[in-house]
């Protein structure tokens, strides 16, 4: 048996560092080794920023994910181990990216969608595009009907459009 014990990373009112737990390293799964990436000088762990060493990521006996971060012989850093809750587990194989993180979100997160990102602000799509030109005068009565209900020009026009359509005014 190869135990390890993880404790948090803020003092305790005693002064130390609170056991969080512990597991068999021998009856765990090592699930992944972080992937590299060129910073500008040399290749470098896409987790942890080490050059040496990657941090791995493990699988309990229990089902618990653990991340090991080892910079003693980088940095003559810590040996760090920490719990990850599943939500960090999966951002840290999306993150770590390769064809090995690809393998591991599949076994043990095949519902990962196959690309996400920011909202980039914007309305939703609605529907395609239509351009349409107006007169002067009339737009200027689509504006000022959009300031009188609080929303912007291409609301309104859609609103007058459903409304026209439904026979209303």
């Amino acid at each position: 048996m190869n135990r390890i014990t993880i404790y948090g990373t803020q003092i305790n009112d005693e002064g130390g560092y609170d056991r969080l737990g512990w597991f068999d390293l021998d009856a765990a799964e090592h699930v992944l080794e972080e992937s590299t990436r060129w910073n500008g000088q040399s290749m470098i762990g896409v987790i942890s920023g080490m050059q040496i060493n990657r941090a791995q990521l493990y699988r309990t006996k229990g089902g618990r994910w653990v991340e090991n971060q080892d910079s003693r012989p980088e940095f003559n850093g810590p040996n760090t181990w920490r719990f990850l809750t599943d939500d960090e587990a999966r951002n840290w194989m999306v993150k770590s990216g390769g064809p090995e993180a690809e393998e591991a979100l599949e076994k043990w997160f095949p519902d990962t969608p196959d690309e996400a990102g920011p909202n980039l602000g914007g309305r939703p799509t609605v529907g395609p595009k239509v351009e349409v030109r107006l007169d002067p005068e009339t737009l200027a009565k689509v504006d000022a009907r959009a300031a009188q209900e609080g929303v912007k020009r291409a609301e309104m026009l859609r609103r007058l459009i459903v409304a026209s359509l439904k026979g209303e005014r």
